[in-house]
């Protein structure tokens, strides 16, 4: 081998090894190689449902998570509507994409958020659904995340980063002109349910890492909750580390669950697809050209044998009459063990990394107990946010971990207040509080989710679930 073919070889083995310790630190290559290899059968489910109801954050989330659905119930005229709670706006990849434009402005977002709204009706209608059955909230893309957290019903709306609006400018919508908060979006999805009396809800999967989808997530399980309804709950997933993979049009491949969402409290069902509704779920993606443009063979992944849907059964959390060791490694009562790995390594993302959710009802209060994959920082806000649903009504409790200090905040009009009964207990890598919950013997459910911040950013979640206190034996 002469000197120069030495030369390049040395040079391609040198990026070749650079280019796996990039991606090493970016991809969980484990997670990757595990849900390629995965063969694990789901059950199958073939019924659509008799009246069904969709509700996604974004146009496209629909024919992604059960384009075969919707033709399925249009087929066998199962009555079918399907809710679209944002346009799509916000996305700046898209925006350029559609306009040509480096730097968008607020015009050119809400440009794209009327052509995805118009990319959706031209898909559903390959699938056979009339616009009369599709119904647009126009809510602000990528802002349903704050309004269940923090705009709820202060009067104080969420400003759209990109039309940067306070309230929708579209005119096509379930009503007109309406402020962005999160009562309102929850009063809508009531309303609709309320009128239009489903036996199914589609609705996104709270584990999915997209804010919108599992905001949307929430705000639908709630409805559901405050409703009382007697429905099945069929959750779909779109967005979640390595998955699915691969990212390829692969039509005879079948979607399977994540390998790392095997403790994550879900029961999976498939829904398989006929070779014309693969084809028709296909040409119904297509037809939103401007995701085409920027993430074509993503949303081609989804087009696959069969549909992927779970249940989150209600977690029951103990009632116990001998407090445990709370300053033990071994975190007591675990509910919920989440996994591990996030895109960066260094040591405060690993104490940003939520891996285990505890909880247990002693002695009139209630301890909830969180774990991390580093010792609890200093440098991050570790949030508890809780929806207590009454038998009469509903109210919340927002806490915040900041500096070591436990914080209690009103975020709303039924913000409980003087809920903390204790000082946290702080023991390396796990956080322990102790929570005074009132009128115990009315209470039916705890809806729960935790996140971790870091310099104002998201870091890490620990997903919404339902939970119900055991009775006392």
């Amino acid at each position: 081998m002469n000197e120069k073919k030495f030369k390049w070889k040395y040079i391609f083995i040198v990026f070749a090894l650079s280019a796996i310790i990039i991606i090493s630190s970016i991809m969980n290559l484990k997670t990757t190689f595990a849900n390629l290899t995965e063969r694990k059968p789901v059950p199958d489910n073939s019924d659509p449902g008799q009246r069904i109801l969709v509700v996604v954050p974004h146009p496209d989330d629909e024919s992604l998570g059960m384009a075969g659905v919707i033709e399925r119930a249009v087929e066998l005229k199962r009555p079918i509507k399907v809710v679209i709670v944002t346009d799509g706006e916000s996305y700046r990849s898209a925006a350029i994409a559609l306009t040509g434009h480096k730097n968008p402005t607020s015009r050119d977002f809400y440009k794209l958020g009327l052509t995805r709204h118009g990319e959706s009706i031209a898909a559903m209608s390959v699938l056979g659904l009339p616009k009369s059955d599709v119904i647009f909230l126009g809510f602000a893309d990528g802002s349903t995340r704050f309004l269940w957290s923090d705009f709820w019903d202060n009067g104080k709306p969420r400003i759209s980063g990109g039309t940067n609006v306070a309230s929708s400018p579209y005119k096509d919508v379930y009503k007109l002109g309406i402020a962005y908060t999160g009562q309102n979006l929850e009063n809508e999805l009531q309303n609709i349910m309320k009128s239009y009396k489903p036996t199914d809800i589609y609705y996104p999967m709270a584990d999915d890492i997209h804010p919108d989808h599992w905001a949307v997530s929430n705000f639908t399980r709630y409805a559901i909750t405050a409703l009382n309804l007697n429905v099945r709950e069929h959750m779909f997933l779109v967005h979640h580390p390595q998955w699915p993979v691969p990212w390829l049009l692969v039509p005879n491949e079948a979607l399977l669950p994540p390998t790392d969402m095997k403790d994550s409290n879900t029961v999976w069902q498939s829904f398989a697809l006929t070779k014309s509704e693969e084809s028709k779920k296909e040409l119904a993606i297509k037809q939103y050209k401007t995701q085409i443009k920027v993430m074509e063979p993503f949303l081609l992944a989804f087009v696959r044998k069969n549909e992927l849907f779970g249940t989150k059964p209600v977690i029951t959390i103990p009632t116990i009459d001998y407090k445990p060791n709370l300053y033990s490694q071994n975190i007591p009562y675990p509910l919920l063990n989440i996994s591990t790995g996030g895109v960066l390594d260094q040591e405060i993302y690993r104490s940003a990394d939520l891996i285990k959710l505890a909880s247990f009802y002693y002695d009139n209060h209630l301890y909830l107990g969180i774990k991390t994959l580093s010792p609890i920082s200093k440098n991050v806000r570790y949030n508890i946010e809780m929806r207590l649903f009454y038998k009469n009504n509903i109210k919340r409790i927002d806490l915040g971990l900041v500096n070591d200090k436990l914080y209690q905040y009103k975020k709303a009009n039924n913000s409980l207040l003087n809920s903390i009964a204790s000082k946290p207990i702080i023991n390396k890598n796990i956080l322990w509080v102790k929570l005074n919950i009132p009128q115990k013997q009315d209470l039916r459910y705890i809806f729960m989710g935790s996140d971790s911040i870091y310099k104002g950013k998201l870091i890490d979640k620990i997903p919404w679930n339902m939970y119900k206190l055991s009775k006392q034996a």
